[in-house]
């Protein structure tokens, strides 16, 4: 990961680039604050900036795909799944408001709008078809 680190160079300021390329070369953060005029704990923490910076980049560069498609093994009980969906119907109310849309728009919606409405479709229909296939419970008739 350190060499995609490195290759991403251009995403720092130039202050920022400067005290990464000091600090690669294993000067001390003394010895960078007095080549560049600042002080020890200035030099860290431009360095741990700089280093964050590029650290999550390089993670965003070898995440996987957003078309990801491989199942998962999750098992969830039938309360989580219900917490689930009453949470994924939150987040996709909130979301249509926030852009402007009515409850059944007639426009194709937002990639990752339909995404959670598709998710939230998922969960309520799991838990509707384990809900038909459950015996009656004793003492409910």
């Amino acid at each position: 990961m350190l060499d995609r680190m490195d290759q991403n160079l251009s995403i720092l300021t130039e202050h920022q680039r400067q005290v990464y390329l000091l600090r690669q070369q294993n000067l001390t953060f003394v010895q960078i604050g007095a080549r560049l005029g600042m002080s020890a704990a200035n030099a860290g923490k431009t360095y741990h900036t700089a280093y964050r910076r590029l650290r999550d980049a390089a993670i965003l560069l070898d995440a996987p795909p957003l078309t990801d498609t491989r199942p998962v093994d999750f098992p969830l009980t039938r309360s989580e799944l219900e917490a689930i969906a009453g949470a994924l119907s939150l987040l996709h109310r909130e979301m249509c408001r926030k852009a402007g849309l009515s409850a059944a728009p007639s426009d194709p919606l937002p990639p990752r709008i339909a995404q959670v409405g598709a998710l939230l479709h998922r969960a309520q229909r799991t838990l509707e078809e384990e809900k038909a296939s459950m015996p009656p419970r004793k003492g409910a008739e």
